[in-house]
């Protein structure tokens, strides 16, 4: 029997497809389940029928073990193309308006056809703050062919910086957080004051920076977040898919405590937990199903 709340959240990588399984009860949200399967394709961008039915066929024994009512699935920052934008405050019809031309900006970034959303962040007395996103229509109906395929209901595609900041928010961390997601595409880092997602950029380490360059430009990001917001400064780093010697050199530079996904508490309800599992280590994959 399923629960009217029940969903999934994939977090698609190129070396591992990570599941949460969330329902949620009340205030409350449980994690019924946790599960990853290597990525037998080995990337996150499927450009053929062969290796669209790989996934698809994977996707499907996910649902096996797995059933809920949606799924949510994260579309790679590495595709996706974002704004940031402070509106005065307006009425909802005004504050559409203002949106859609704001997204046509989008254009000089996109050489084909994309799908743009957006979310309102934070409101203040006088000012509204919004995230737009675009991402390529193509690889947005790609994900939605091959997981209607699998046998899921499509709730949403979501974004990776939104998802993360969801887990903070849920989990009651408050302060300045920075969330340093080591991909082996690509790494991204994401600015979270009290649950809120302030900023995102992505950074070419590990591809092509080295380690003291990539470190550089993390501070440089400190930096700008300091100066635009004239707050405090960020007060803790989390390491996605770090290591504890990359935790120790973290730590060390920046004079910021640091920590692995893993050593995060976990405010949330776990039911049918493995020994073996560090729920935190499915980061990514709670903040999805978190927005369900």
């Amino acid at each position: 029997m399923f629960f009217k709340s029940s969903f999934l959240g994939i977090d698609l990588r190129a070396d591992w497809i990570k599941i949460a399984h969330l329902v949620k009860r009340g205030n409350r949200s449980i994690i019924k389940g946790l599960y990853q399967i290597e990525n037998p394709i080995g990337k996150t961008v499927f450009k053929n029928q062969h290796e669209q039915e790989i996934i698809r066929e994977t996707l499907a024994k996910i649902r096996q073990k797995l059933p809920s009512n949606g799924v949510i699935m994260g579309v790679s920052s590495n595709y996706a193309a974002f704004r940031y934008i402070n509106f005065p405050l307006l009425s909802k019809k005004e504050l559409r308006e203002a949106i859609f031309w704001e997204m046509q900006e989008f254009d000089t970034i996109f050489n084909g056809e994309y799908i743009s959303d957006y979310e309102i962040l934070e409101k203040q007395s006088n000012t509204c703050r919004v995230l737009l996103v675009a991402a390529p229509k193509e690889l947005i109906m790609s994900y939605t062919e091959i997981l209607t395929g699998a046998g899921f209901y499509l709730k949403a595609l979501d974004v990776y910086p939104l998802a993360n900041a969801r887990v903070l928010k849920a989990n009651k961390c408050s302060g300045v957080s920075a969330i340093i997601d080591l991909d082996v595409a690509h790494s991204e880092i994401t600015i979270v004051e009290n649950g809120r997602l302030i900023l995102n950029r992505n950074l070419d380490f590990p591809s092509s920076l080295s380690l003291d360059k990539f470190l550089q430009e993390i501070s440089r990001i400190f930096n700008f977040y300091f100066l635009q917001r004239k707050r405090h400064p960020v007060e803790k780093i989390i390491l996605l898919g770090g290591s504890s010697k990359l935790k120790g050199l973290f730590r060390n530079y920046f004079n910021i405590d640091t920590f692995l996904e893993r050593e995060l508490e976990c405010e949330f309800l776990i039911e049918n937990q493995k020994s073996s599992q560090k729920p935190m280590d499915f980061f990514s994959a709670i903040g999805f199903s978190l927005r369900g």
